[in-house]
């Protein structure tokens, strides 16, 4: 049986999830991972647009956990956004256990360099 092997590449199109966005830190006071979810943008004729709106906060210590809360009220629908979403809970997950400043969406520093 003949398998394809594929080479791992980026996508560099950004593709809008029609379910929402979230935004992710780190509480350092409460020690917890902090996710908010958005729903989608609305855009009104009177607007030019308006940023989604708060629909959910959702707290934890594990990125697991932090996942399946998040599949279980179906607050994606495309398997990239939440593969997405996977990497960058897991990043906060380690910056929260290790104390190590977390932004969405940048690498986590383990060491600073001179």
């Amino acid at each position: 049986m003949k398998v394809e092997v594929l080479e791992a590449t980026k996508s560099r199109k950004l593709v809008k999830d029609p379910s929402g966005f979230f935004t992710i830190f780190v509480d350092k006071e409460r020690e917890e991972i902090v996710v908010e979810f958005y729903e989608p943008v609305v855009k009104d004729k009177a607007k030019k647009a308006e940023t989604g709106k708060l629909g959910m906060v959702l707290c934890g210590t594990s990125a697991e956990a932090l996942c399946h809360t998040i599949s279980r009220e179906e607050l994606v629908s495309r398997v990239d956004h939440a593969a997405y979403l996977g990497r960058e809970l897991q990043k906060a997950e380690i910056a929260l256990r290790y104390r190590l400043p977390y932004t969405q969406d940048e690498e986590i520093v383990f060491k600073q360099r001179k």
